[in-house]
């Protein structure tokens, strides 16, 4: 028997395993970029990463370009992350630059689930803070701008 199953949230999953009697072989190939999207990058490198306390995602983004604590990474579509070692509002900061906006529908959806199960309650407009089940506390920002959208999780100095 042959099961093919395929999961989307940015980094796609092909699981092939074959059965024969007892034994088991899996191939799993995970690659890299299928189609970028700001809001599947976002969550894929920095939100989860950060919401499990794991330092953002950056496998096969090459080295970046570093400036004044701020490493740059290019993405697929003209999409950027940036990963800030010692942001002055935080611990540590990662964010998705998403030039055609089109992060914010995912995002939009993600955090109003988020509030409505209670993980995160709105701080001030375009900032969520986790509500009392991780510390440090996050902060999770959407910036809107002439060159898009910004998607920015950080973990703040402050214990929920």
């Amino acid at each position: 028997m042959i099961e093919v199953r395929l999961h989307s949230a940015r980094l796609s999953a092909i699981s092939s395993c074959a059965r024969n009697g007892g034994a088991v072989i899996s191939l799993c190939i995970w690659p890299l970029s299928v189609h970028a999207d700001g809001w599947s990058e976002f969550h894929a490198r920095c939100l989860s990463a950060l919401e499990a306390l794991v330092s953002p995602v950056v496998a096969g983004l090459g080295d970046g370009e570093a400036t004044n604590g701020v490493r740059r990474y290019a993405l697929p579509d003209g999409l950027h992350l940036l990963v800030e070692m010692t942001p002055p509002d935080g611990l540590s900061a990662c964010s998705v630059n998403d030039p055609t906006g089109q992060a914010e529908v995912g995002f939009d959806t993600w955090i109003a689930e988020a509030v409505a199960a209670g993980r995160y309650i709105l701080a001030k407009p375009g900032t969520w803070l986790s509500n009392q089940w991780t510390e440090p506390v996050l902060a999770v920002e959407k910036h809107r701008a002439d060159v898009g959208v910004t998607l920015r999780i950080v973990e703040t100095r402050h214990e929920a």
